[in-house]
């Protein structure tokens, strides 16, 4: 075989083992990189990385930055009598997309991101949690938290709330099945999507639960997004918080 034969397999050759590379790397799923967003001015970092500029809590001894992350702490020598949620206070969330990192630690361990939520006494906020926990189907679904309708969207689900509070929930994927892949003590990226009163929920790009909610007097469509700790011995860590508007981006 003379040489340019021999130079022309070997070129054949690399770019077949480079497409076979990049087929592969598409199929895998790689957590968010917030650098990707970086150019787009849709969306807006909510925590700079570094301090707690723009969170506040009752209790903020709880709260920390600890390795660039939002981090709320819990240890048996110091337990808060009710949960302590950090509330974002730059402005409040209608139709919007939210996009974070989360991690968590301790068996008890619960937690969530609040959204259009409602900050009440002692500082304990109400309304719809995109829920962090180990217990059951509630990682990836919707609860009311503090109000009385307790899952309104469990893992797996979709569920539809009438006027009249009627729901009607049907199965959209296996909660099991939806759960492999998750390690609640490794980075997991959380993506919340609000448009009307249709909302998303998805757990490393996949969808975990679905929820329109229509019940007069009980939907939301404005409040706070937040955070909490349990009064559990528990860790759960937040970072690359990044929020997009959705009716700004769709009207322009």
């Amino acid at each position: 075989m003379n040489y340019s034969r021999r130079l022309i397999l070997r070129s054949s050759v690399i770019i077949l083992l480079f497409s076979i590379s990049l087929n592969l790397s598409l199929l895998r799923w790689e957590p968010w990189d917030s650098s990707l967003w970086a150019g787009d001015t849709g969306w807006k970092s909510i925590f700079d990385g570094k301090s707690l500029n723009g969170w506040k809590a009752p209790d903020m001894t709880v709260w920390s930055v600890e390795n660039g992350a939002i981090t709320g702490t819990v240890t048996p020598e110091r337990k808060p009598q009710e949960n302590v949620f950090i509330v974002w206070q730059d402005g409040k969330v209608d139709d919007f997309e939210l996009m974070f990192k989360f991690r968590m630690f301790g068996e008890k361990a619960n937690s969530g991101m609040q959204f259009r939520s409602q900050v009440r006494e002692h500082g304990l906020v109400h309304g719809y949690q995109a829920d962090i926990t180990k217990q059951g189907k509630s990682l990836g679904g919707i609860w009311d938290e503090y109000g009385p309708r307790n899952s309104l969207a469990a893992r797996g689900e979709k569920s539809v709330i009438d006027e009249n509070g009627k729901k009607t929930a049907t199965q959209i994927a296996d909660a099991a099945e939806l759960m492999k892949g998750i390690d609640l003590e490794q980075w997991n990226e959380y993506q919340i999507i609000a448009r009307g009163n249709h909302m998303t929920l998805k757990i490393n790009g996949r969808v975990t639960s679905e929820l329109i909610d229509q019940e007069k007097g009980k939907a939301l469509v404005s409040g706070v997004l937040a955070m909490p700790v349990i009064p559990e011995p528990m860790k759960v860590q937040y970072k690359d918080i990044r929020l997009r508007n959705l009716k700004k981006a769709s009207a322009e």
